[in-house]
């Protein structure tokens, strides 16, 4: 396709002027019949003047041209949706995610759709899901940018010259209130000294003050997974039961985390070495399902960890779902879980789950 055309229907697009763009683009319709690109903004710009019958057309025939576009699906799930057909408005923002993994839109429209449909699959609450909020969002026109860019360096200016004079004119806030405020008394034992204990891992008092210490640093920079690891090192030790009642009060600051937000996932294998020191912590295992059980309230299944791509298979974990999911057996899937050990068997509680490409 000429680029003069196709830029100026781009340009048109951004500045917002979709019936001039759809005049333009539909004028070129013969000549430009196997041009992907073309009938992708041509059924955006449909989308946009709420003509879903038109978009449906051209994006469809932009999908058969190239399948593999995730703004193409990001339209065919919003047009699916306002039709009510919710099945098949999720297969295609699950596509979208497989193709764009950090994709707002897709995201945004499936946490919103997990709250609003019931365990049938129809929607609960429609009008809690704005359908303009679900459509592939509008580049801004190269002139758009001047003004927010001069707004940016001015507000980075300002900002800047507010943390330089901040640490002089105030205190230092805490990045997690409340976490400095548990603290080991001094006369209070720190050992555990029956002798039931003994067969637990032996600490000295020192020992068990150093640890109670990074836990409470790990929690101040938000490094919730390597706490967790701590607080179980000291519940399983010979600490006393003062310090073990810390301990607990510390786990009540821990988060559940997303896949944006986690940080130091532990592996497989290193979680496998030794369940109980990893228990409640969060993980993100790849790997394939299997055994798909769907019941009244929660859908279980067997990750294969590691065997997303059929090369190695590291283990076996049973993992639950409390949270709908369209998923089925040989399925290749990333999982944010929290680690659960019952007498040492590894399973997972899923937090979120990721469907990888096939």
């Amino acid at each position: 396709m000429p680029k003069s055309v196709l830029t100026r229907a781009r340009l048109l697009f951004r500045r917002r002027r979709f019936a001039q763009a759809i005049r333009l683009l539909e004028s070129q319709i013969f000549r430009y019949r196997n041009n992907a690109e073309f009938y992708a903004l041509l059924g955006s710009a449909c989308l946009q003047t709420g003509d879903f019958g038109g978009a449906e057309s051209y994006l469809r025939r932009a999908e058969q041209l190239k399948e593999e576009d995730a703004t193409t699906h990001l339209g065919l799930a919003a047009i699916a949706f306002k039709r009510g057909q919710t099945e098949e408005a999720l297969n295609s923002w699950l596509k979208v995610l497989d193709l764009d993994p950090g994709n707002k839109k897709a995201r945004k429209a499936l946490s919103a759709l997990r709250k609003d449909v019931n365990w049938e699959g129809e929607v609960v609450n429609a009008g809690a899901i704005k359908i303009r909020q679900l459509l592939p969002a509008v580049p801004l026109s190269p002139w758009a940018w001047v003004a927010p860019l001069m707004l940016i360096c001015l507000v980075a200016i300002l900002t800047a010259g507010y943390l330089f004079l901040l640490p002089r004119i105030a205190p230092r806030r805490e990045p997690r209130p409340g976490v400095e405020q548990v603290v080991l008394s001094s006369d209070r034992p720190l050992v555990e000294e029956s002798s039931e204990q003994q067969i637990l891992p032996g600490m000295s008092e020192k020992q068990i003050a150093e640890t109670f210490q990074r836990i409470k640093e790990h929690l101040l920079d938000y490094r919730d997974n390597l706490a967790i690891r701590e607080i179980n090192r000291l519940l399983s030790s010979n600490a006393s039961v003062y310090v073990k009642e810390k301990a607990r009060l510390m786990k009540t600051f821990i988060q559940d985390p997303d896949f944006s937000t986690i940080k130091d996932p532990f592996p497989y294998p290193e979680v496998r070495s030794d369940p109980g020191l990893y228990a409640d912590c969060y993980v993100v295992w790849r790997g394939k399902i299997a055994n798909v059980r769907i019941g009244e309230n929660q859908i279980t299944f067997d990750l294969l960890v590691g065997y997303e791509d059929e090369t190695e298979l590291l283990g076996l974990v049973p993992v639950s779902l409390d949270f709908g999911a369209k998923i089925e057996n040989g399925d290749g899937v990333e999982v944010l879980g929290k680690v659960l050990v019952d007498t040492q068997q590894l399973r997972l509680q899923g937090i979120s789950l990721h469907r990888l490409y096939r």
